[in-house]
């Protein structure tokens, strides 16, 4: 059963990187459902740094395949990776309960 996961992608100021990790995501046939991409600047460190977040549909064996290939790129800094809770799912809302009519 395929489940919605996010995974969050620290990597050095390269030009390059974020293409050839979607490319190992179309190989694979993986549905993104969201990119976002945001560059942090810090003063104390000569090193720009970038973060990718991706959100994917896929099996979890998927997700563990896919994130040791992405730690292998060079430039990656780090890899998160966890599962996002669907905002409708059963675990989240109320009971349902099936009450007959009153009738009279």
């Amino acid at each position: 059963m395929k489940h919605q996961f996010r995974i969050i992608i620290l990597v050095e100021n390269q030009i390059r990187l974020l293409s050839r990790i979607l490319v190992l995501l179309n190989r694979r046939n993986l549905k993104i459902n969201h990119i976002n991409v945001s560059h942090n600047e810090n003063d104390t460190i000569d090193m720009d740094n970038v973060q990718y977040i991706l959100d994917l549909e896929c099996h979890e064996e998927q997700l563990i395949k896919l994130t040791k290939l992405i730690e292998k790129l060079i430039g990656i800094i780090h890899v998160y990776s966890f599962k996002i809770k669907e905002k409708n799912s059963r675990e989240n809302s109320w009971k349902q309960i099936d009450l007959p009519l009153a009738t009279s």
